[in-house]
């Protein structure tokens, strides 16, 4: 098995990469979060790979962190999600929002992922939120309570309000109970009273 490989980027694209290890050109699918990391064509690279051996096919999918393969791997776990859905989990939103998403069993923020629809995020939640609850941080639950709020503010400027309206009003619905709640659907209700 293949746990990681150093070598230089050959080219890269959206979903994929070629890494040369000496001489030897290697396609290793990748997360946009990934993407966004690689130095440009040429440089040194290394990446953290998963080798996923099925009956028919061999692929080797690569990640920036070992976090973000470890979050991978406890993915593909989840019954219905396979290495390609839990690739495109990880492009569609950053790995420790993902997991703050599961753990605050927002499963409405994890099926706006693209091939992931409500019950597979229902599952995931259900399935991995034990595992994951001890992984994160009293930082990273600040985190996506901020998360939450920028989302209700974007929910709001959807909805025709102006930036600095949505964001007082957000401001206003958590200082009347201190509380953001659990979701953006919740702060949502809040702040629209205040509107």
């Amino acid at each position: 098995m293949i746990a990681h490989l150093k070598g230089t980027v050959f080219s890269k694209q959206q979903g994929s990469l070629i890494l040369d290890v000496g001489g030897v050109g290697y396609l290793v699918r990748i997360s946009n979060h990934t993407l966004d990391r690689l130095p440009a064509a040429g440089a040194a690279c290394t990446l953290h790979i998963h080798h996923h051996i099925s009956d028919n096919d061999q692929q080797l999918f690569g990640f920036a962190s070992t976090e973000e393969r470890n979050l991978f791997e406890m993915l593909i776990t989840v019954k219905s999600i396979g290495p390609r859905l839990a690739l495109a989990l990880l492009s569609a939103m950053p790995p420790r929002q993902i997991v703050s998403a599961i753990v605050t069993q927002n499963a409405g923020l994890i099926a706006r992922s693209p091939g992931i629809g409500k019950k597979s995020a229902e599952r995931i939640v259900l399935e991995l939120r034990d595992k994951l609850g001890d992984i994160v941080t009293p930082e990273e639950a600040g985190a996506e309570s901020g998360s939450i709020q920028n989302e209700t503010i974007s929910a709001l400027e959807a909805l025709g309000y102006q930036r600095a309206q949505a964001q007082k009003a957000v401001q206003t619905a958590l200082g009347a109970d201190g509380n953001a709640g659990s979701n953006v659907s919740e702060l949502l209700k809040k702040a629209l009273k205040h509107l």
